[in-house]
């Protein structure tokens, strides 16, 4: 299933109260395509800055450098599928608490407790830039030029996450009969990303959908194909 259902502290997961009536009992052919060769993230400017790197996230919580800009818990979160993006950047999910005020931000996040998407970069000289518009990003970023960089825009403009791995369990029921994980193919103008996104919030049985992307050399990311692959086999709340 998805890696993160969202960063950090973005929603929490409920416990199973009900099940499915009728449970598919379907086992698909699953084509499993290798993990890109994506570059890993510097987080070397974050750690200069006083951060403090935990698995797939920074404690900036003691950094003067990073505190203004407003990162939610001043918690920072990394997502190595944006290693391909120019030279080695390096960046950092920073998300704003949507519910104060009204922060700008790329995506939606999260459910009783909602969030905006943002970035923050690191520019040279121990100075950031916020990133928190699709605008900014596609400006920043663009031409997309690699599989690695297609992938990159995929994850950062969308609700989706890569899933390069499907085991069939008990756990979910599977809608369709062949699946095949995450995966980027060069078209003509552009790239073809395999992403699968969630529908989250409120109790059900939470439908992921395997959504390929078209990634124009442009950057402006848009929806080619979407369809529902899998769900909970029981009714499961998040909150």
């Amino acid at each position: 299933m998805k890696k993160n259902l969202f960063p950090i502290l973005a929603l929490g997961l409920g416990l199973v109260t009900g099940y499915a009536a009728e449970a598919s009992a379907r086992e698909p052919i699953i084509i499993q395509h290798p993990p890109p060769r994506v570059p890993a993230v510097n987080v070397a400017p974050f750690l200069d800055a006083g951060c403090v790197r935990s698995d797939d996230t920074l404690d900036c919580s003691a950094s003067s450098t990073i505190q203004p800009f407003g990162c939610f818990g001043n918690t920072l979160r990394i997502d190595e599928a944006l290693g391909g993006l120019a030279s080695r950047v390096a960046i950092a999910e920073c998300n704003a608490d949507a519910r104060e005020g009204s922060p700008v931000g790329i995506v939606n996040l999260g459910c009783m407790l909602p969030q905006k998407r943002r970035y923050l970069l690191a520019t040279g000289g121990g100075n950031f830039e916020l990133i928190d518009t699709a605008a900014k990003f596609i400006d920043r970023f663009a031409p997309v030029t690699s599989k690695a960089e297609a992938l990159g825009f995929a994850v950062a403009l969308t609700t989706a996450d890569p899933e390069y791995s499907i085991d069939i369990d008990d756990g979910r029921d599977f809608l369709v009969d062949r699946i095949e994980t995450t995966n980027i193919r060069r078209v003509r103008g552009g790239f073809r990303v395999r992403l699968f996104d969630m529908e989250l919030c409120g109790c059900g049985l939470h439908p992921t959908s395997a959504v390929d992307y078209f990634v124009p050399n442009s950057g402006r990311v848009r929806v080619a194909d979407r369809e529902q692959v899998y769900r909970f086999t029981g009714v499961v709340c998040i909150d």
